[in-house]
């Protein structure tokens, strides 16, 4: 009997030893590793608009593709299409079927300034967001909360706060607004193959 005792509180602190193993504390550097760690990710997203003049949010929904050398396409499907790329100095939208509007940097900085910005978000790039918010970070490497606070303008004029959170990929973000507006999108099925562009993906970075 004592014998059975002992495996058993063995096999529970092996057990619990193998857990605290795989969870690690997260830290700046780390999360940027994991962020970075896939060349291409693809996925799905919902996001929930809560405007103060409106009783409701505002619902939308579709699938995005992120490219750590060529930019974001954000494409939502639902309640009606609109396709957006984003590179390093264009920004490309279209609505349904109309002919597509870029813009360039030289013509819309602001725009490209925030475009950018949320792009660092994304791709985890953690140099770049510190020169712009105070960022605390909490948790592990299976599941992290990261706050962002604007330091300076023209963030701090809009946004109170902006929370990211996840594990492998980023999970959840929620933008705060100083006005009360939020905005949270939440992505799902995200994957990192295939690793490489289709050749249509290719053609639509090419604006």
């Amino acid at each position: 009997m004592i014998i059975l005792l002992i495996k058993k509180r063995m096999a529970i602190l092996c057990l619990l030893f193998s857990c605290s193993c795989s969870a690690q504390v997260i830290t700046f550097k780390s999360l940027q590793a994991a962020l970075t760690a896939y060349p291409l990710v693809r996925g799905k997203y919902t996001q929930q608009k809560t405007l103060k003049m409106f009783k409701q949010p505002l619902r939308s929904s579709g699938h995005f593709l992120l490219s750590g050398t060529q930019g974001l396409q954000w494409s939502q499907m639902q309640p009606f299409p609109v396709s957006l790329v984003l590179t390093k100095d264009k920004l490309s939208q279209q609505f349904s079927n109309a002919p597509p509007q870029i813009i360039s940097v030289k013509n819309q900085p602001l725009v490209f300034y925030f475009s950018h910005l949320f792009l660092s978000v994304f791709k985890g790039d953690m140099t770049a967001l510190s020169t712009q918010f105070k960022m605390q970070l909490k948790g592990d490497n299976k599941n992290w909360y990261l706050s962002l606070m604007p330091r300076n303008a023209p963030l701090n004029k809009v946004f109170k706060q902006i929370n990211v959170s996840g594990g492998n990929y980023i999970e959840q973000l929620l933008l705060i607004e100083l006005s009360g507006d939020t905005t949270k999108i939440t992505f799902s099925n995200q994957h990192s193959t295939p690793s490489k562009l289709t050749k249509h993906e290719q053609a639509t970075f090419k604006l």
